[in-house]
């Protein structure tokens, strides 16, 4: 088996960076807490591949053989987990959103509308994008506009035609950057996620990883989409908002906040 994206040293250096100033037990409760979140995504990355077995005609019985389960075992994990009732939020504030900044937060939450917006039935990695318009100073929404495309255009591409969708006031001030000087308190109304759009939020904690960062923010939300290499990602890719490009246009815009931090 090859090597996992996420190494056991990036996750102690991710732990170490939640509480620099602390000691032993300090982080060992932050480690609880990252095990936990990283035990979800476990579920969330097996269950992904689950549903697509299931799609594509598997039976449990074989489902369950080739994770070295039971048939019943199989079901009473995952049935339920991926059933109607969706994990990631069941009506509650963002318990598994804790990493996440208000910011990112606030654009998880207009994804929701816009896919109600659209008529969907669930949230599609098309609304995480649509929804990424809805903090202009957030580091997705400037590494899209860097790329020459506008809110207008993000959202024409990314929702059907005839969508009229407007993003609530996300009420923050000042420069480009991570949003940890935001009070935003969103809560978010229950609707299914589709799979690929649990799959890209997943991928937001390997992208906070593998930058080091102990927060999740607009950029990893976009990271996490462009993770994917889907329908949505060849969208961005046609707007201009390539792999490459954020990478180059996120190491300036980290660049200069640090630079801006030390000054």
């Amino acid at each position: 088996m090859t090597e996992t994206p996420v190494s056991l040293d990036k996750l102690i250096a991710f732990v170490k960076n939640l509480s620099p100033e602390g000691g032993p037990l300090e982080n060992l409760s932050d480690a609880v807490a990252v095990g936990s979140e990283v035990n979800e995504v476990s579920d969330s990355l097996i269950g992904h591949f689950v549903d697509r077995a299931r799609s594509s005609g598997a039976s449990w019985s074989e489902i369950g053989a080739s994770m070295g389960v039971t048939k019943q075992a199989a079901q009473k994990r995952f049935v339920i987990k991926w059933g109607d009732d969706n994990p990631m939020v069941a009506g509650r504030r963002f318990s598994r959103f804790s990493r996440f900044t208000p910011r990112a937060r606030h654009c998880v939450a207009e994804a929701l509308a816009a896919a109600r917006a659209a008529g969907a039935e669930s949230v599609e990695v098309e609304h995480l994008v649509a929804g990424l318009t809805a903090e202009p100073l957030g580091l997705a929404a400037v590494v899209m506009h860097q790329a020459g495309a506008t809110d207008e255009q993000v959202r024409a591409v990314f929702l059907p035609p005839g969508t009229v969708f407007t993003p609530s006031s996300a009420g923050t001030a000042g420069t480009a950057g991570t949003d940890t000087d935001t009070d935003t308190d969103t809560e978010i109304d229950h609707i299914p996620f589709s799979e690929d759009a649990k799959s890209a939020l997943v991928a937001t904690l390997h992208a906070a990883l593998n930058l080091g960062h102990n927060y999740i923010g607009t950029e990893h939300i976009l990271l996490g989409v462009l993770h994917l290499a889907g329908p949505a990602a060849e969208k961005l890719a046609d707007l201009g908002v390539t792999p490459e490009f954020t990478h180059e246009s996120l190491a300036a815009q980290f660049a200069k906040i640090q630079a801006a931090k030390q000054s």
